[in-house]
Parts: C-alpha cells; sequence; structure tokens
C-alpha cells in the first residue's frame, strides 16, 4: 500500500511538471489602449488539441514630427514596431496576420536560429518556437530584402516581434498581503504601508521620475500600460527593488530633455530615463517592455560589489529618438536574454556579463559600446550568444553606429579578462563595417580626431564572431591606435565574413600603433 501511495505520488507531480510546461499565459487587451494597426496575432501550444488564442498586438511608433523638438530620427518617421508577449514553458505555434486583410507573402524569423520552423499559408505567417525566446518576423523582406540604410527613400516599416517568455516567478495577486493595487487614471502612493504596487489592467501615468523604494516591487502585468519614468533621488536608498511583469513602461508622454523648456542641467536628464536608480544593488528589472524612450533607457547605477548583483533579464527595449540608448550595466549589472531595437547605442560593456541578447539598430547606434570595457585580473566578463539581427546606419562618416565600437572615447588600460564569445550578425545588408576599433578617430570619419585617454587596449578574445556580410558601402573593418594607447594582442578565434574564415590581419585596416593581432581556427570537436 505504502509503494503504490508513493507512485501515485510520482505520477501527480509528473502530471503537475507536464502541465507547467505546457502551460501558455496570452494577456487580454489592454483597456483604453488601441492595438497594432498592422498585425493581428494568436498563439496556441503545440499540444494535440489545443485551440488558437488571440493576443493583444502592442504597437510603438516613431513620431513625424520636427526633430528639434523631440528628437525623433526623421528618417524613421512613421516607421511602427508590433509586438506581443505571453508566457510559455513549452513549444507554440504563433500565427501573424495583417490587421487589413491583406496577404502576407514572405516571413523569415531572425535570430533564424530561434525557430524551429516558419511559412506561410493562406496570406498568413507561421511561426514555431520550441522554446521561450525573442525574435523578430520580417514580413515580406521589409528588412531582409532591401537596404534600409543610408539614402533610404521607401514607405515607413511595420515590423513585429514575438515576445516568447518563460512563466513569470512570483506573480502577485490584487488580494495579497502587502499588494496595493493601483488603478488606471489614479497617481499611484510613492510610499505606504505596501510592498508591491500592482497597475491594475489599463492605462497608467505616473509621470516624471516617479520614486522608487527600497525593498519594493512595482509590478506591470501584460494588461497594462505605464507611462512615465522611474527613479530615485539619492545615492543608495533604493535597492533590493524588483520591476517586472509583461507590460509596457512607455516614454512617448515624455519630452526629450534636450528640448525642455526652461532649459534644465545634464544632471536633470537622468529624471528623463524611463528606469533609472543610482546607487542600486540587489535590484532586478525582468520582463517589461520599455519603448520610446525620451533618453537612455536604463541604467542601474553602482561599481562592482560581489555578492550583491542587479539583474536584467527577459526585458525589452524600443527607441526612436536621438539618445536613445538601450542599456548600460555600469560595474555591477547582469544582463540576459534581452531584445533591443534601439536608435542610439543597444550595449555598453561593463558589468557582470551580457547573455543572450538580440541587437537591432536603424539610424545611429552601435551594438556593443567598448569605451567603458574593463581591465579585469580576478574575473571574466564574457559578452556571449547575442545575435546581432540588423545594423543599419543613417549615415557613415561618423563615429557612432558599427557592431564592435571604440570611438575614441574613455581611458586608462582596458581588456584584459573580456571575452566575446558566439556573436551571430546576421544582418544581410549592414550599413558600415562590424570592428570600429579607434583609440582615436580618424579622418574621414571625424574632424575633431577624438581621443581616448591614455592607456593600451590589449587581452580581448573575439571566440566564434560570425559576419553574414560585410558593409554594403565598403567600409573598411577598423583597429586605429595610438601612441599612448595601442592596440595589442588581441585574438580572433574563428572569425568569419559568409563562412569563410578571416586568418590573418590583412582583414582589418591599420595603423602602426595596433600589433600582436593573433588569428586561430575553430578548435577541433571532441571525438
Amino acid at each position: 500500500m505504502t509503494r503504490a501511495l508513493a507512485l501515485l505520488a510520482a505520477l501527480l507531480v509528473t502530471a503537475q511538471v507536464v502541465a507547467h510546461a505546457d502551460e501558455l499565459v496570452v494577456y487580454p487587451p489592454v483597456p483604453g489602449l488601441a492595438a497594432s494597426g498592422h498585425y493581428k496575432v494568436r498563439v496556441r501550444s503545440t499540444a494535440e488539441g489545443s485551440e488558437w488564442r488571440s493576443a493583444f498586438a502592442w504597437e510603438t511608433e516613431c513620431k513625424s514630427v520636427e526633430k528639434k523638438t523631440e528628437a525623433y530620427f526623421d528618417t524613421l518617421a512613421g516607421w511602427t514596431h508590433t509586438y506581443v508577449n505571453f508566457e510559455t514553458a513549452g513549444p507554440v505555434e504563433v500565427e501573424i496576420a495583417r490587421a487589413n486583410g491583406q496577404p502576407i507573402r514572405s516571413a523569415a524569423v531572425h535570430p533564424q536560429r530561434q525557430a524551429s520552423a516558419c511559412s506561410v499559408k493562406d496570406g498568413r505567417a507561421f511561426v514555431r518556437l520550441d522554446k521561450p525566446c525573442l525574435v523578430a518576423v520580417d514580413i515580406d523582406g521589409q528588412m531582409d530584402g532591401q537596404d534600409t540604410g543610408k539614402g533610404y527613400k521607401g514607405p515607413p516599416l511595420h515590423t513585429i516581434s514575438l515576445f516568447a517568455n518563460p512563466p513569470l516567478v512570483d506573480k502577485p495577486k490584487p488580494g495579497d498581503p502587502g499588494v496595493r493595487t493601483v488603478k488606471p487614471g489614479e497617481m499611484p502612493p510613492s510610499d505606504g504601508p505596501w510592498t508591491t504596487l500592482y497597475f491594475l489592467p489599463g492605462v497608467h501615468d505616473v509621470g516624471l521620475a516617479f520614486p522608487l523604494r527600497a525593498n519594493r516591487q512595482y509590478y506591470i502585468p501584460g494588461d497594462a500600460m505605464v507611462y512615465g519614468t522611474l527613479s530615485n533621488t539619492k545615492w543608495g536608498d533604493a535597492h533590493h527593488v524588483r520591476i517586472f511583469g509583461l507590460g509596457t513602461l512607455s516614454g512617448a508622454r515624455t519630452k526629450h530633455p534636450k528640448y525642455v523648456e526652461p532649459k534644465i542641467s545634464e544632471k536633470e536628464h537622468g529624471r528623463y530615463r524611463p528606469i533609472e536608480v543610482v546607487g542600486t544593488t540587489d535590484t532586478r528589472v525582468e520582463g517589461i517592455t520599455i519603448a520610446d524612450s525620451a533618453t537612455h533607457s536604463l541604467m542601474l547605477i553602482h561599481p562592482y560589489k560581489p555578492g550583491h548583483p542587479n539583474e536584467v533579464k527577459w526585458t525589452k527595449i524600443f527607441t526612436w529618438r536621438a539618445n536613445g540608448d538601450g542599456i548600460n550595466p555600469f560595474g555591477n549589472t547582469l544582463i540576459e536574454d534581452c531584445f533591443l531595437r534601439t536608435q542610439d547605442d543597444s550595449l555598453y560593456v561593463n558589468g557582470l556579463g551580457i547573455r543572450r541578447c538580440v541587437l537591432w539598430n536603424d539610424a545611429n547606434g552601435s551594438s556593443f559600446v567598448l569605451s567603458a570595457v574593463p581591465q579585469l585580473t580576478d574575473r571574466q566578463l564574457v559578452v556571449e550568444d547575442c545575435d546581432v539581427i540588423y545594423a543599419r546606419a543613417k549615415w557613415h562618416r561618423w563615429s557612432g553606429g558599427r557592431v564592435f565600437n571604440m570611438r575614441g572615447e574613455g581611458g586608462k588600460p582596458a581588456g584584459a579578462g573580456v571575452i566575446f564569445r558566439n556573436i551571430n550578425i546576421e544582418d544581410p545588408r549592414p550599413t558600415l563595417q562590424q570592428f570600429f576599433v579607434c583609440m582615436t578617430v580618424p579622418e574621414p570619419y571625424s574632424k575633431d580626431g577624438g581621443k581616448r585617454g591614455a592607456g593600451d587596449l590589449s587581452g580581448i578574445l573575439f571566440q566564434n564572431i560570425a559576419i553574414a556580410a560585410p558593409s554594403v558601402l565598403g567600409e573598411p573593418q577598423l583597429l586605429w591606435g595610438l601612441p599612448d594607447a595601442r592596440i595589442r594582442n588581441l585574438t580572433f578565434e574563428n572569425l568569419t565574413v559568409a563562412g569563410k574564415p578571416v586568418r590573418d590581419a590583412a582583414f582589418f585596416k591599420t595603423n602602426e600603433f595596433v600589433d600582436g593581432l593573433n588569428f586561430a581556427p575553430a578548435p577541433a570537436a571532441k571525438p
């Protein structure tokens, strides 16, 4: 009898695990918010007998306004990005249809490796995702089939992403102890006898620089939109903070700080960033989408502090404006499983590591900014398993853009302990070169020749870097040093372009202050 009960208990546990593995959470429409005008999306589990469920299709747009009033890029005016968020622990099938009923002719998933199937049938696209992941789906070759960078004069593009998130852990309920619910139209309390602020379904506006508190949670579920920005006022007064959910934090109502009247100081610009927390440790940002940032999107600011990391996971960022950067980890933040489409720089290479991120630039941004690369002797900083799906730029004779960019900024020795591993650059039509590692920026990319401070860049390992195509403008891969800021002892292991290995330094255009470049093929597979 005892063995029978034990077996029954084991079967029940197994059944619970299977049920959890097939769990699919699809959020309803956001009350008071219009759905995408370009796409409709349905999702279902791949388990036999599963039914299609409509997913709310969010949309963010690059506004068609004078650039000198809000800093939106005029070359992207009217462009939109539709996105859907859902939770799943198992494989799903997603159906995409045009909202106007017009047929879809072709579809391609990026990163390509994330979809086990992608097809078009009866004018609709069908995508199978076998595990949680963040992808874009190029509809009718809008991105893959044409050069949308420098000189693009075509109509606005309307793109779409599918965000298959893992099940969100420890989601609060409105009646839980310590939960303070916030109704749409209600200004939430900044303090009080609560531990969790729960934004109920609908549209909210918290205004500029809503104050974050230590040891508090801020939950934005998948059917809530929150306009405004979140920050703290004093170094260290907001730690152990969790900002999470599958809803959206939007800067669409926030003015670009450069054009605020009366003029404000540079110090005050932080209040206009969607999330800026100074002096924070043990803080997590998880699952949310940050859309239409007025300026830099996400900063958790603190130097390296062992045992007290900040974390940014499964976060998605869309920006359309100048200074619309993605994430700066500073010295103490780990970044994992994020999707960033930014019109300024996507990621600053620092912090505790960057893993499994998807990057997309259209106008002005770099994928990886190297200016803050550290010099490490006691640990490693690994940037790995990331995909650059589009690396486009609106112009070419300047120091921005590119994938790996050191543009004559910063200073001090750097590079030891830094590894870039398994970086897949799959854009078939990149505007610029992938490597722009310049301790000083030469002509024609700079007229004033901005210079980095003294200290060599050395010791970085670039391992398994796959570049699908070179610059459509024929821009050279550039390494450019200075007498007191040399580039040396960089290792390139299994660097390929269009599948062909790069074997020597002739791949780069260099000056006399670059030496010790090492090239190695992919290591032989173990038997």
